[in-house]
């Protein structure tokens, strides 16, 4: 369906031609022919897109690449489509053909080269150079040149492909060399706004003009015009420029395009704002290559003293091998001393006396592989054993502590702790609350842990009840209800329903559940709402663990949860009182619906007195 079409490198030979489709422009201001070619090019297969434009009884021929190099292109597509600015540019050079005549015209971000091939085609210009910074775009603009120059519609007009990188002075042409400068959507990019305006006015012979057409991206037309009046004297901005633009495309569009008209005096002498430009790009570019040369010369000192380094430390081995050899010659070999026994290091929260995340003061006495440690939590010590086995403590549990210690609902009801761990919080719970406190975990190592801490503290608790058992998430034992229940980082737990649901069993319809969590807490939250919908979430609920743990990722947040109480139920008094009250507003809005009746009535008599 699609035949492969071979040709040599100029593009001609082809054995077949493909279907031709008549159609109107994209943009609506052109008759075109359409037909698609493909081919191999440097042993790659190479698809085209044959665009004829009908120009003032003429046909003007360019490619649009569709598969292959010809696609792959520095700035994206925008080198390979026709833009409103371009088709409108064209026109523009139609209705104007004398403008152009006997004159040199430089045609800058060429892209396919619709205006520029307009140009040289249907007017009687002098010279028309079309260029581009893409070496792609600039090759796919010679075999344009070349299949439009075999069909003679240039007539006597020079037509050359040139690729002109704006910031690169060595591309640009001669000075003066060019009358006319045309161009389409070439200011988008607002880094090559003043090296295109540089280039503009070296380039540019005096009395020149150039004619920019784009549309409104992100202000960057704006800023070129206003860099634009700062080194030229004369610009002129217009939209009305052609009712035929304005009507295929509508003003109101936003890829409308805007004429700029850039204008150079008649006078030889260049003006002080251009002086001004190209003196600043000339420190510039001294500027750039007095910092290329101190990098080079820093590459190459840094080289040197690798190189240096290298070789003493080539030196230095070979004259330690030199003395093992002279050793082994002379010394007889001495057995190794045996090692002195490993003496453990000692963290240094305990060489300060502070716990381990800094919280709480604490003193620590070793008992062999066994370590005593004695918190000291305002007005009351808490004392814990750690095995060489035993969980650290985290930031989470003694944030607990220090949030449980300062709080009052501590001390008026009975208190449950979950996932309990080393039991800290609920320690310093029991030494506050005047009732019963429970220490739970799931895990059965953990318990035993806690029934120790519980023995070690039992004797300066006495008028508290204190337990510890083992309680795995999502079971309900049969046992009275707690006032408050506080856990620390249980939110990495998958089974968050499982939590929930052991905690709204055994919490009282007016208790609280407080959770304190480094991570996971936000997830946690979302699934208890349903349950319990007051929800309270805090990140700064203590000074002294906020001085602590200021800056540190693991710093926890503290979630208060509570259930909705039981509805008030009103005694006999407040209910005779309410009754009594809703009895006197329905007899005063019985009497003034009846005042309202004999007001009316009487009204009515009076009418029909008077008639």
């Amino acid at each position: 369906a699609n035949p492969l079409w071979l040709s040599d490198t100029t593009w001609r030979g082809m054995s077949e031609s493909p279907a031709v489709t008549c159609e109107r422009s994209h943009w609506g201001l052109f008759d075109r022919e359409v037909k698609t070619v493909r081919t191999v090019d440097d042993q790659q297969a190479v698809a085209f897109r044959s665009l004829s434009y009908h120009c003032a009884g003429k046909k003007v021929e360019f490619y649009q690449p569709l598969e292959g190099a010809g696609t792959r292109l520095m700035h994206g597509g925008f080198g390979r489509k026709i833009s409103p600015s371009e088709e409108a540019l064209a026109t523009y050079i139609l209705k104007r053909p004398r403008l152009f005549q006997c004159r040199r015209v430089l045609v800058v971000g060429a892209g396919l080269g619709l205006a520029g091939l307009v140009c040289a085609s249907c007017t009687k210009a002098q010279e028309v150079l079309l260029t581009d910074g893409d070496p792609e775009v600039v090759k796919l603009l010679e075999k344009s040149l070349q299949l439009n120059g075999g069909n003679g519609v240039f007539n006597d007009t020079v037509v050359q492909v040139q690729q002109l990188l704006w910031d690169r002075t060595e591309h640009w042409p001669e000075r003066a060399s060019y009358d006319v400068i045309l161009g389409a959507d070439v200011v988008y990019l607002e880094d090559l706004h003043l090296p295109l305006l540089d280039m503009m006015a070296r380039v540019l012979a005096p009395g020149g003009h150039a004619l920019i057409f784009a549309s409104k991206r992100n202000c960057s037309l704006e800023n070129f015009v206003a860099s634009s009046k700062s080194v030229f004297g004369a610009v002129e901005v217009s939209m009305d420029y052609d009712m035929e633009v304005e009507k295929a495309i509508g003003r109101a569009s936003k890829c409308f395009p805007v004429f700029v008209k850039i204008s150079i005096p008649s006078q030889v002498e260049e003006s002080a704002a251009v002086q001004q430009l190209c003196q600043r790009f000339a420190e510039l570019r001294e500027q750039q290559q007095q910092e290329a040369f101190q990098a080079k010369h820093r590459q190459q000192r840094l080289l040197l003293r690798r190189r240096a380094k290298s070789e003493e430390l080539l030196m230095r081995r070979e004259q330690r091998l030199q003395r093992a050899r002279d050793a082994v010659e002379i010394d007889p070999i001495e057995p190794e001393a045996p090692a002195a026994p490993r003496v453990p290091l000692v963290p240094r929260a305990e060489l300060e006396g502070r716990s381990d995340w800094g919280i709480f003061a604490r003193s620590v006495q070793v008992l062999g592989e066994v370590k005593e440690m004695t918190y000291h939590c305002g007005k009351c010590q808490v004392r814990l054993r750690r095995h060489a086995t035993s969980p650290r403590i985290t930031c989470a549990e003694e944030a607990l502590a220090a949030w449980v210690l300062k709080s009052r609902r501590v001390r008026r009801g009975r208190v449950l702790e979950l996932g309990a761990g080393t039991g800290l919080a609920g320690l310093v719970a029991a030494r506050l609350s005047r009732k019963h406190v429970e220490l739970t975990d799931g895990d059965l190592p953990s318990v035993e842990a806690l029934e120790e801490a519980v023995a070690l503290n039992r004797g300066t608790v006495p008028q508290v009840s204190l337990g510890a058992r083992q309680l795995k998430f999502g079971e309900v034992p049969a046992m009275k209800k707690f006032d408050l229940i506080i856990a620390a980082e249980i939110c990495t737990e998958k089974d968050h329903a499982a939590i929930l649901r052991t905690a709204r069993k055994l919490l009282k319809s007016t208790g609280s559940f407080v959770i304190m969590a480094s991570s996971g807490l936000e997830t946690f939250l979302r699934e208890a709402a349903g349950v319990f919908p007051k929800i309270q979430l805090k990140r700064e609920y203590d000074d002294a663990v906020s001085k602590a743990l200021h800056g540190m990722p693991c710093r926890p947040k503290l979630a208060i949860l509570r259930r909705p109480g039981p509805k008030r139920r009103l005694s006999e008094v407040q209910v005779k009182v309410q009754l009594e009250k809703e009895e006197v507003a329905e007899n005063e809005s019985h009497h003034n619906q009846e005042s309202e009746a004999e007001a009316e009535a009487e009204a009515e008599a009076e009418a029909e007195a008077e008639a």
